[in-house]
């Protein structure tokens, strides 16, 4: 029962945690059946939860390295939770041979109607490139279908998750579920040879996840494929003739286009890459976002202006009632700031353990001056208006810039409209790359 009661908390966390979190290809997964779910592994703990709370059907096990399993309140909770230990080569002192233990607990798993999650790169790193998937995910879904005589119907489903900036708070994710490989159709293969067998398999899977995700070949572009995304992403236009596509598929045209570039002008690519980049550090030294000069974004009206004005006092009550909270889980990352996988993961953890325990700690002062009736309604009122805050920050402050061309003092009014000008330049300029390699016969872009 553990999983199902604290996981509309997850989600919830969750919405709170990304600007835009979406769910697609749900409607793929086969109902009914075994599932082992193979997902790539950027972040640690958040492709976790991002799996468990979105996949349909029951709650999966996880596969995860024993290291997890050494401290003994982390083990209970991880048992709880349905993980299943497993021993990895690189692991200090490992013996691979005590995955038997492993094995058959996963394919037992499946065998019961179960499912599972892996993560088969192996470890998590963040970055734009998914590495060789280990075969661990296809021997368990061909051990579990041949120790079912063919009858257990266990299927593979891959997991694309792509973060826009994986570890930044409010940031975008795109969870991909992809059409789903009955282990079934390579039974035959695998009794023959269970090796070839489940190379071939983990082959396959591997294409359909770099399908399903944002994945660079050459990951010296890496910088300047996210500054792309991060000037151009949201605004691009894929031309007259052609249909709007999702999100991830225009990002993943942009690495392409990137790619191709790379290889037949790569004077352009350095040229544009150090304009973005010299863009984006000008933005940071007036600390703003990078969509806050949108090209095309239309003016602040005196409808938004009144609404700032009326909510203001609400969103500072609650800026001023969770900023320690929210600066807490930032700081507590910095001790992480070679490992940007793990990034994410402290904000979150961090963030679940001090917002709760500082609300608490309010509530336990208001309710020792005030009573319980006023303490009651101050705790209420302190999720409500962080929420509230956030989104005064996201939908009325961030278009203030506009706003301060007008209002701010001379110098930064120059260098707002400075940099206006030259984001409207860039979009011009890359709409031209666009054309150029649009117009580009199909087979020449790739």
């Amino acid at each position: 029962m553990l999983p199902y009661l604290l996981f509309p908390l997850v989600r919830f966390a969750l919405w709170v945690f990304f600007r835009k979190l979406e769910v697609r290809g749900r409607d793929l997964v086969p109902a009914g059946r075994p599932l082992v779910l193979v997902a790539n592994h950027p972040s640690v703990m958040l492709d976790v939860l991002l799996v468990a709370a979105f996949s349909p059907g029951p709650f999966p096990r996880f596969l995860g390295k024993t290291t997890l399993f050494k401290n003994r309140f982390y083990t209970f909770c991880l048992r709880r939770l349905g993980g299943i230990p497993v021993v990895r080569s690189q692991d200090p002192g490992a013996r691979v041979g005590r995955n038997q233990d492993m094995l058959r607990e996963a394919c037992q798993t499946l065998k019961q109607g179960g499912s599972l999650c892996l993560f088969p790169e192996g470890l998590s790193e963040a970055g734009l490139r998914l590495r060789p998937l280990k075969p661990g995910a296809a021997r368990i879904a061909l051990r579990a279908e041949d120790e079912a005589g063919g009858q257990a119907g266990v299927c593979l489903v891959p997991v694309g998750l792509t973060y826009s900036a994986a570890g930044m708070f409010r940031s975008e994710v795109i969870v991909q579920f992809g059409e789903p490989l009955a282990a079934g159709d390579f039974l035959d293969a695998y009794r023959a040879n269970h090796g070839q067998a489940a190379q071939e398999l983990t082959e396959i899977l591997c294409q359909r996840l770099r399908a399903l995700t944002l994945h660079l070949d050459d990951p010296d572009l890496e910088e300047s494929v996210q500054d792309l995304l991060a000037v151009y992403g949201e605004d691009v236009n894929p031309g007259p003739d052609t249909a709007m596509p999702h999100r991830l598929e225009t990002w993943q045209g942009l690495a392409q286009a990137t790619h191709f570039f790379a290889r037949t002008d790569p004077d352009a690519v350095r040229g544009m890459a150090g304009r973005l980049r010299q863009y984006l550090e000008q933005l940071r030294q007036l600390n703003l976002e990078p969509r806050a000069l949108a090209v095309g974004r239309p003016a602040p009206g005196l409808g938004h202006l009144a609404l700032s004005l009326l909510l203001a006092p609400v969103a500072l009550y609650g800026l001023l009632n969770n900023a320690l909270p929210y600066v807490i889980p930032r700081l507590w990352a910095r001790a992480y700031a070679d490992e940007p996988e793990m990034w994410a993961t402290v904000k979150l953890a961090v963030g679940a353990v001090a917002f709760p325990l500082y609300y608490a700690l309010r509530m336990g002062l208001a309710y020792y001056l005030w009573g319980g009736a006023v303490a009651l309604e101050y705790g209420v009122s302190l999720p409500l208006s962080g929420l509230l805050a956030l989104y005064y920050k996201e939908h009325l402050l961030e278009r203030w810039p506009l706003w301060q061309r007008l209002t701010a003092p001379r110098q930064r009014r120059f260098l707002l409209q400075t940099l206006a000008a030259e984001r409207a330049r860039l979009h011009a300029d890359l709409d031209l790359l666009r054309d150029r390699y649009l117009a580009l016969p199909p087979e020449e872009r790739t």
